[in-house]
């Protein structure tokens, strides 16, 4: 992809927010689950996320892919460090 990769959490849920409605359904339904479900992104496995969002693990590869990461650990890092950044700030 010729576009930036996001590299901070608020950066990743406003190009998730703009490419919504042009996702392919069921990467559409990991999107809606990855915003509602930031923590679970951050520490869940594929297997565990995809289960509890109700489509395959390939999926979660392929919607990290349809945002510019390499894979679906690359994105994931991204919901850490939410986290931590979070954590940082008491």
């Amino acid at each position: 992809m010729d576009e930036q990769v996001p590299r901070d959490f608020e950066t990743l849920r406003a190009t998730i927010l703009d490419r919504r409605e042009s996702l392919p359904k069921r990467i559409a339904q990991i999107a809606a689950y990855a915003l509602d479900n930031p923590d679970d992104i951050a520490f869940g496995t594929a297997a565990s996320i995809a289960a509890s969002a109700g489509v395959q693990p390939s999926t979660l590869i392929r919607f990290a892919q349809q945002l510019g990461f390499d894979g679906f650990t690359s994105l994931q890092q991204v919901f850490r460090e939410r986290l931590r950044e979070r954590n940082s700030s008491y």
